[in-house]
């Protein structure tokens, strides 16, 4: 997570990302999304909603890494918030990160249990937008003989993105401003001084998670992986 966040602090000070005019937000009611998926407007303004059953932890600052974790993993890649032109619909493009760990091998189905990905965005007035069900692009080729199916090793991992369209964010919302809130703190050193003012969470849930993690002798999480953009705490 420390090296995703200064991939996203980076990639933000460079403008690196496309930005266009204000997005139209969606509904405060659970549609349809461009796509695929289904957004989460009928949760706006509710405090730690997770579309998959996630524990309290997983919306908080993970401890400092002094080595390998144990077990499947899933993290954040750079992100940022695009809207080619003022005709076309904005979203938020969120880059994944899997590795399964220092042992074992990890297999995900490519539509991740048929599920999607959940995501969601909290605020300190609750849940400003989100949605479950989004496709997931995998950017990791297909394995000869792995037709339905995404082998993650430990030397290369994986990477994937999903996409969060503008119209999964609750009303009043702009895609822009959600952006930036997503994005920690920094001094004139670029220095990282806090927590995003935004939440971040993205999960996934695959049999194959569960699996691997029974096959080393660790069931904690189950089919559960989740990530989010905090800034892990120091040692």
């Amino acid at each position: 997570m420390a090296v995703a966040a200064v991939v996203l602090v980076v990639g933000y000070q460079q403008n690196l990302f496309s930005w266009g005019g204000p997005p139209a937000s969606g509904p405060a009611e659970a549609v349809a999304l461009p796509g695929g998926g289904v957004s989460d407007g009928d949760q706006c303004g509710t405090k730690g909603y997770h579309h998959f059953p996630l524990p309290a932890s997983a919306s908080s600052p993970e401890p400092q890494s002094t080595g390998p974790r144990p077990g499947p993993q899933l993290e954040l890649g750079s992100f940022g918030y695009e809207q080619l032109s003022g005709r076309t619909p904005g979203r938020l493009g969120i880059g994944l990160l899997f590795a399964q760990g220092p042992k074992g091998s990890l297999q995900v189905s490519r539509t991740l249990g048929g599920e999607g990905v959940a995501v969601e965005i909290e605020g300190p007035d609750g849940l400003v937008g989100g949605a479950h069900g989004l496709p997931v692009t995998w950017h990791t080729p297909r394995k000869a003989g792995r037709e339905d199916k995404t082998h993650i090793d430990l030397t290369g991992g994986a990477d994937a993105e999903v996409a969060l369209p503008a119209r999964a964010l609750c009303p009043g919302y702009d895609g822009n401003a959600v952006m930036k809130k997503l994005v920690p703190p920094i001094d004139s050193k670029n220095t990282i001084t806090g927590q995003p003012a935004y939440t971040l969470t993205v999960s996934v849930r695959d049999p194959g998670v569960g699996e691997l993690r029974k096959s080393i002798g660790s069931p904690a999480g189950g089919n559960l992986l989740s990530a989010n953009n905090l800034v892990p705490d120091g040692p």
